[in-house]
């Protein structure tokens, strides 16, 4: 198990990644080199890490789908494999309901996107269904989840300067190395990352902020099993009314249980993550689902099982952090 300072590591983490060690610390009580040594224990044992993630304006920059697939059980684990393999996928789990796996899927633009919707599918063994489902809007992002440890005083005390806001660009070949190198270790020197881009620190340190700045990407800490608490993981897949969605969209957003909020386009066109400690909980937002937006169904109501990917790192049974498929937000070489 992590112990509670440890926990409060994460926290801070959640609310500032690159936060320096010693703003950490005077937050927590603790000195310099006692979060970075335990930052760096629980990040070899693959008990916390931190990645990029798409950010809220991502979708002005970037593609993404949601799939879920339906397998033979026999081909299970060579799918799971594969699935995993694939830097396109950046989470892979097996849930409840009707289908067997949920993915995310990623991409640059929207051919790449389609040539992997239609091509990545053929060779892979199992398949018995899929459904594609194009994300059209977001609400909130996975990286905007806290766990809530810290005091909101100390909380504070790590918060972030916001960035000045960047216009639109777009990004390339080394932006994407950038975020490769990201992938790896989110908390990598900016120095580090411009020698493994061949940039120096400050062009490394000028275009990670500009991408966090226009918020095409954010950096986010994820945590093993361990770390969540008692946490459960509950996707909705709903269709609201037209003239609902976005009111219903914001409302799950700004849960503080809420993980994902997301307009996508299939027979369905809300989708909501929740961490909950209690399936029960669920029902209570299906009744304020039913009075904000009266019409609304439930299509389907997902239980994560187990994860096996998570934006781009392979999990263990106990949800650590074992390998690195660097997620491909954007491929480019120009």
């Amino acid at each position: 198990m992590i112990s509670e300072s440890d926990l409060e590591i994460v926290n801070a983490l959640q609310i500032n990644p690159r936060a320096e060690w010693s703003r950490v610390a005077d937050a927590l009580g603790l000195s310099g080199p006692t979060v970075a040594r335990r930052w760096h224990a629980l990040s070899d044992q693959g008990q916390a890490w931190i990645t990029p993630a798409p950010g809220q304006r991502y979708l002005s920059a970037g593609w993404s789908a949601f799939i879920h697939i339906s397998s033979t059980p026999r081909d299970s684990e060579a799918l799971i494999e594969r699935l995993c393999s694939e830097p396109a996928f950046g989470t892979v789990s097996l849930v409840t309901g009707a289908h067997d796996l949920f993915v995310d899927c990623f991409a640059s633009s929207h051919d790449e996107l389609m040539d992997i919707v239609t091509g990545a599918f053929p060779g892979l063994p199992g398949i018995t269904h899929r459904e594609v489902v194009f994300v059209t809007k977001l609400y909130r992002q996975a990286s905007e989840w806290r766990s809530g440890t810290l005091e909101p005083a100390r909380a504070r005390l790590v918060s972030a300067e916001p960035l000045r806001e960047q216009p639109a660009f777009a990004p390339d070949r080394i932006d994407a190395a950038l975020l490769d190198e990201l992938t790896k270790d989110g908390r990598a020197s900016w120095a580090e990352l411009g020698a493994a881009c061949g940039v120096s620190p400050q062009t490394a340190r000028r275009r990670v902020e500009r991408f966090l700045a226009t918020g095409y990407i954010a950096l986010r800490c994820d945590t093993s099993t361990s770390a969540q608490q008692g946490l459960r993981e509950v996707t909705l897949v709903l269709n609201v009314p037209a003239q609902h969605i976005d009111d219903v969209g914001r409302y799950f957003a700004a849960l503080g249980n809420c993980r994902l909020s997301a307009q996508v386009l299939g027979a369905q066109n809300l989708l909501v993550t929740l961490w909950v400690r209690n399936y029960l909980e669920v029902q209570a937002y299906e009744r304020e689902l039913s009075e904000r937006a009266p019409g609304s169904t439930v299509i389907s109501r997902q239980a994560v099982v187990r994860t096996f990917k998570r934006l781009g790192h392979v999990l263990d049974e106990s949800g650590c952090s074992r390998s690195v498929v660097p997620l491909s937000l954007w491929r480019n070489d120009s």
